[in-house]
């Protein structure tokens, strides 16, 4: 599946992502000293499966002075123009991250809040709160389960921060690529059971469901069930191929249509080198669209109803590429990476079901005694099967930070930039948006933190 809603970051922890991504693991009995080999895309798990020294849960709490441009609600002006402010503002952030391991089950959390008031706009001041849990479980020497469980509330999309390499997000739809700072809630659930028939042949069959829902009236939600299996083989210890097939189900509120799919794909891992990895999907999904569709009524009806349009239920068979590609590579104290996905998404609200596209980089540096480094930049586009005249969406965002523990490791500052620009529809809407953010911390740990 190529679902793509990854987040512009924001400055919340994040101890290493591949350190909280032992939650979702294969099991321990199925790798080869202490590499099972590169994971194929079709997976949901993290994309590494590299185990690292276990993690206890870690608390941290935080301050921010912030400012924030481009805050945009659901509302117009007396001449129909949406109404746009930039304030500046204070931000407290709170929360808990981490994992245990036990001998057959590893227990992920993430749970980030935030609370903020804008001085100059109080009517954009909010709380914001997302929850990961992530658990896996071997069931027997080659069986092992995995539970995946995220929620949260915003009304501040950009920057929001999800995930902290606790699962795939690219598998679960979290609310990206809003077009309004408008309450959102959402809540999904997966589980995927992983069979290791060999030491070179595994199965993983797996399901999940997602609920999303938008406060205001003018946006609608969206209900995703999926279905999903795939075979995965170690051509070597350092290449494996694949296949897959899924099944979505996407119905939408607060209008008339739904979408269901059907996607098959191949899949392609390779470790280059110790430190590289590249990966590979490509496949095609068939979907299925209910939809309301304006249309023009005949002559002698239209004198009669004194109206020249009319609207009918429409249904659409349409085709889409599943391509995925990501390389990466692990530095002793750094990480580096890149993406690209296309495939199908269920929108953003005002976007119903379209072709996505997203492409990505991102770099962080923990090598500096006492600094730690990270920048990226995202694009994304988003092209509705089922409407029409709405044109594209295509979104820009691109961000840095830099992080100074002040002593013992329980004290930091952190400075980051961030910006994001999204254009939408034929006339060409446009919107950009700055945050400026200064953070100060206190998480109490043996370990250095590093924030994205």
């Amino acid at each position: 599946m190529t679902y793509l809603f990854q987040t512009a970051p924001r400055a919340a922890p994040l101890l290493a992502g591949a350190l909280l991504a032992a939650a979702c693991l294969p099991p321990l009995a199925a790798q080869e000293a202490g590499y099972g080999g590169p994971s194929v895309l079709s997976r949901p798990g993290p994309a590494s499966n590299a185990i690292h020294a276990p993690v206890v849960f870690r608390p941290f709490l935080s301050v921010a002075g912030i400012y924030d441009s481009g805050l945009t609600g659901t509302s117009v002006d007396s001449n129909g123009k949406l109404i746009s402010s930039s304030s500046e503002g204070v931000e407290g952030q709170f929360g808990v991250y981490g994992f245990h391991a036990t001998r057959h089950t590893t227990v992920g959390l993430n749970y980030h809040g935030d609370v903020r008031h804008y001085t100059q706009n109080s009517y954009y001041d909010g709380s914001d709160h997302t929850l990961d849990l992530a658990v896996n479980h071997e069931l027997s020497r080659h069986v092992s389960l995995s539970l995946v469980q995220t929620a949260g509330t915003f009304s501040r999309t950009f920057g929001m921060f999800t995930g902290a390499g606790l699962y795939n997000p690219n598998f679960l739809p979290v609310p990206n690529n809003e077009l309004f700072d408008n309450r959102t809630f959402y809540l999904m659930t997966a589980a995927d059971l992983t069979w290791q028939k060999t030491a070179r042949l595994s199965f993983n069959f797996g399901g999940s469901g997602a609920l999303v829902r938008r406060r205001s009236t003018a946006l609608f939600g969206v209900t995703v069930s999926t279905a999903r299996a795939d075979m995965a083989y170690r051509l070597t210890r350092h290449t494996t191929v694949g296949v897959d097939y899924s099944f979505v189900d996407m119905q939408f509120t607060k209008a008339f249509g739904s979408t269901n799919m059907h996607g098959v794909a191949a899949n392609w891992a390779w470790r280059i080198s110790r430190d590289w990895e590249l990966a590979g999907r490509a496949g095609a999904y068939r979907m299925e669209s209910l939809m309301l569709r304006t249309v023009a009524l005949d002559p002698a009806v239209a004198a009669i109803l004194g109206q020249s349009q009319g609207v009918q239920i429409g249904y659409n068979i349409d085709y889409a590429p599943i391509v995925g590609a990501r390389l990466s590579r692990k530095f002793r104290r750094a990480e580096l990476s890149f993406s690209y996905d296309r495939g199908v998404t269920p929108g953003n609200g005002v976007y119903l079901t379209s072709r996505s596209e997203n492409a990505g980089a991102s770099y962080s540096y923990t090598g500096l005694r006492r600094w730690s480094l990270t920048a990226g930049t995202q694009y994304s586009s988003m092209d509705s099967f089922t409407q029409e005249n709405i044109g594209t969406y295509n979104g820009y965002s691109a961000g840095c930070g830099a992080t100074r523990s002040l002593m013992r490791n329980d004290l930091y500052v952190t400075a980051r930039f961030d910006v994001r620009r999204y254009t939408a529809g034929y006339a060409g809407f446009n919107r950009n948006f700055y945050r400026f953010s200064l953070t100060f911390s206190y998480s109490p740990g043996d370990m250095p933190l590093a924030f994205w």
